[in-house]
Formats: structure tokens, C-alpha cells, sequence
């Protein structure tokens, strides 16, 4: 039974892995560059190792001004705070990452990001137990991510190297997470640090943490949406290494998935020690409030990463994404930073939506009703830390953009 049930875990992870790189074609490479992009754009471009639409993209943005208003202004009624724990995160994630980084260009530029200020804004209320598990999530999943979106380790450059990268890592994440079977009677058996892939260490302690403080039901939705991120990274690994790029709705799929915000607000309910009924965990309002949370989130992640992630030779971002599929006749960056007013717009339109359902669906129980409400204010400063965050941190170099204003000139 045991083996029977392994088995099959096996061969799903392996199907889900295999039709990502299996069934797509290498994207043809441009033969006519646009006509309005220079010969040393190109050249740069090429250097990077781009190739087919992202190579003529890349061409097309280079030295392009994108231009943000001061998005505050669109979140001002939302909550803020930070976490009184805020100073000792820091040392926290700062020894986390000396575990696990062994390259000192690399850990000094991770440690100038300041994570820890980035997860003391999403749980300005959380105790300290709560926080030293979101630390280790938070950390693992920004250096596992970084594996893969880098461009400067083997797994990023090698199709079957990165496909064996998920699978072990997704193996790996179903044991410390206690969902392996075993027999009747026997104890389950947990992968120890010594076994690990480096950039796996880091979950051991999450998942111990989440062992202790959830139930398998929690964990079994954690290990969905974490199964979910591997495969939409792979996907997104692909167009990356093929240079083909999406429609805007495929991208928003994808992207979606790949940020890696789902699983965060799975463990949400830990993080605030509460457990809503499965009725309500499972409805189709808090479904929409989740979507609708990660859309928000990757939209305001990508906007601020975006030159960063074009200068690590990404185009894999909703700025580039949405101006490849302007309509020629309004193609400009202005046209994208409509676009993204009107997503943002939309998505936040939808999220008021759902949180108005969930509050109608639990008012005839007190408590459900209160930790209800506390899963939503989550929701926004989860949003808000993303939006404080990016401005501030060094990772993406936002205050070199910053204007009089409070708009934001970003030079592509």
C-alpha cells in the first residue's frame, strides 16, 4: 500500500515535470529585428543570451523610460505596521542566509535585500515561534527560486537539471511535511540536514515547525500550492530558456502560480494561530480572495522588479509581456502602464468583492467571524508589505527612480 501510494506520487510529479519540457518547441529566433532598435542594443542583448521574441523584445525596451504614479495612493486606506520583532528578524534572516549561501557576492547582495524587513511587514502581529517559521519559509523560497531565475548556476541553464531540481525538491517537501505513508504502527521518517540539497535545508525547519503547529489537512493544501509554484516555475523556465513569450492572460497564469504567494497565504492561518472550518477555507470567496491577493502582489512584484530582472536578461514580466501584446497601433510603455492601472484596479475591485462575502457568510459566528476578518486584514498587509518593501529595498534599486512626485521613472 505504502509503496503503491509512493509510486503514484512519484509518477504524478513526474508527469506534471515531463509535460513541461517535453511538449514545447523551441521558439524560432527573430529574423527581422524591428527596425527602430539599435545594432548595440542587439549585440547586448545577445550577450545576455536571449534569443527569439525575447531577443527583439529586449531590443525594443532597451533604454525605454517606464513610468508608475505613486501607487500609495490607490492602497492609502490599507493597513501598514510593522512586527516589534522587526530588529531581531533581521538577525535572523541574515544567519539563516550565512547557513545556506556559500558565495559572499551573493549573500551580501540577499542580506541588502532585507527580507526580514519585508516579513515583518506581512505579520506585524505574529509571535516569535510563528515568525522563525515564516523566516525559513521566506528565506527558502526566495534562494530556491533564485536556483533557477538567476542565470548563473547549472540548474538555471539545463532544461533536465531543473526538471530533476523540482522533482527532488517537491519529494523532499512531501516528507518534511509529514505526508510520506507509512505502515500502521511505524513511525514516519524525516530526510535528515546532511541528506539535503543546500537549498533545501532551510524547509527542514519548516517543516518541523508545521508538523507541530498543523493539522494534515493544512499541510496537504501548503503542499498543493507548493506543488503548483514548482511546476508554473518550470513553465516559466521554459519560455525563459526558448525566448518565447506569452499572451498577457497565459503570463497571468503562469505568473500567478510562479510568485510563489499562494503557498504564503496557505500558512496563513498558522501564522495568525487560528483554524477556520474547512467550509469556509474552501468557498468560493476565499478562493477569490487568494486570487485575487496573488494577482495584486505579482502585479506590484513585477512593475518594481522589472529592471532588474530585464538586466539579468528576463523578460519574463508582466511590462514586457503586456507591451509584446500591445495592439501596434498603441504600442508604448505608457499604453502598459494603463494596462496595469487597470488590472490593479480590476483585481482590487474583485478582492473588496470576495472579503464582503466572506464577512456576510461567517456573521452568525462570533469567532469564525472575528478570525475571519483577521485572515482578510492578512491578506491587505500582505499586499502592502509587498508594496512598501519593494520600494524600499535595496533588490530592485526603486529609490534611484523615485521622483519629486513619488512616481517613479524606471529606466529599462
Amino acid at each position: 500500500m505504502m509503496a503503491t501510494t509512493l509510486l503514484r506520487l512519484a509518477r504524478r510529479t513526474h508527469s506534471k515535470l515531463r509535460s513541461i519540457f517535453s511538449h514545447s518547441r523551441l521558439a524560432p529566433k527573430a529574423t527581422v529585428a524591428d527596425q527602430s532598435a539599435s545594432q548595440e542594443s542587439k549585440a547586448k542583448a545577445k550577450q545576455q543570451g536571449l534569443c527569439g521574441e525575447a531577443l527583439v523584445l529586449a531590443s525594443q525596451l532597451d533604454g525605454k523610460a517606464f513610468h508608475l504614479p505613486d501607487l500609495w495612493q490607490t492602497f492609502s486606506e490599507w493597513p501598514l505596521a510593522v512586527n516589534p520583532h522587526a530588529e531581531r528578524l533581521e538577525v535572523l534572516v541574515d544567519t539563516l542566509l550565512e547557513r545556506i549561501i556559500t558565495n559572499e557576492k551573493k549573500l551580501k547582495a540577499l542580506k541588502q535585500a532585507n527580507f526580514g524587513r519585508l516579513i515583518s511587514l506581512w505579520y506585524p502581529d505574529a509571535e516569535w515561534p510563528e515568525l522563525e517559521i515564516a523566516a525559513a519559509y521566506s528565506v527558502w523560497i526566495f534562494v530556491w527560486d533564485d536556483e533557477v531565475d538567476a542565470g548563473d548556476t547549472d540548474v538555471s541553464n539545463d532544461e533536465e537539471l531543473s526538471r530533476a531540481y523540482y522533482k527532488k525538491s517537491l519529494s523532499t517537501i512531501h516528507n518534511l511535511l509529514g505526508l510520506d505513508p507509512s505502515e500502521e504502527g511505524e513511525e514516519q521518517v524525516f530526510e535528515d540536514d546532511k541528506s539535503l540539497h543546500p537549498n533545501m535545508t532551510l524547509f527542514a525547519d519548516v517543516g518541523r515547525g508545521m508538523r507541530s503547529a498543523t493539522d494534515k489537512i493544512q499541510r496537504e493544501r501548503f503542499y498543493r500550492e507548493l506543488e503548483n509554484f514548482m511546476v508554473q516555475v518550470g513553465v516559466e523556465h521554459v519560455h525563459r530558456m526558448r525566448g518565447s513569450i506569452p499572451t498577457v492572460e497565459k503570463y497571468i497564469e503562469i505568473r500567478s502560480g510562479s510568485v510563489g504567494c499562494a503557498p504564503q497565504i496557505a500558512i496563513t492561518d498558522t501564522m495568525l494561530k487560528v483554524r477556520l472550518p474547512e467550509s469556509i477555507m474552501e468557498s468560493p470567496a476565499m478562493k477569490a480572495l487568494w486570487k485575487e491577493t496573488v494577482v495584486i502582489c505579482f502585479v506590484l512584484n513585477d512593475i518594481y522588479s522589472v529592471q532588474k530582472e530585464i538586466a539579468q536578461a528576463s523578460l519574463l514580466n508582466l511590462v514586457p509581456v503586456m507591451f509584446k501584446n500591445c495592439d501596434p497601433a498603441k504600442q508604448s510603455l505608457d499604453t502598459v502602464t494603463h494596462d496595469v492601472e487597470v488590472l490593479l484596479g480590476d483585481s482590487m475591485k474583485k478582492f473588496e468583492e470576495a472579503a464582503t462575502s466572506l464577512t456576510e457568510m461567517t456573521a452568525d459566528d462570533a469567532q469564525v467571524s472575528k478570525d475571519t476578518q483577521a485572515f482578510i486584514k492578512w491578506c491587505r498587509y500582505f499586499i502592502t508589505g509587498v508594496l512598501q518593501w519593494s520600494l524600499e529595498s535595496k533588490r530592485y534599486g526603486m529609490a534611484e527612480c523615485l521622483q519629486e512626485d513619488k512616481s517613479l521613472n524606471i529606466v529599462l
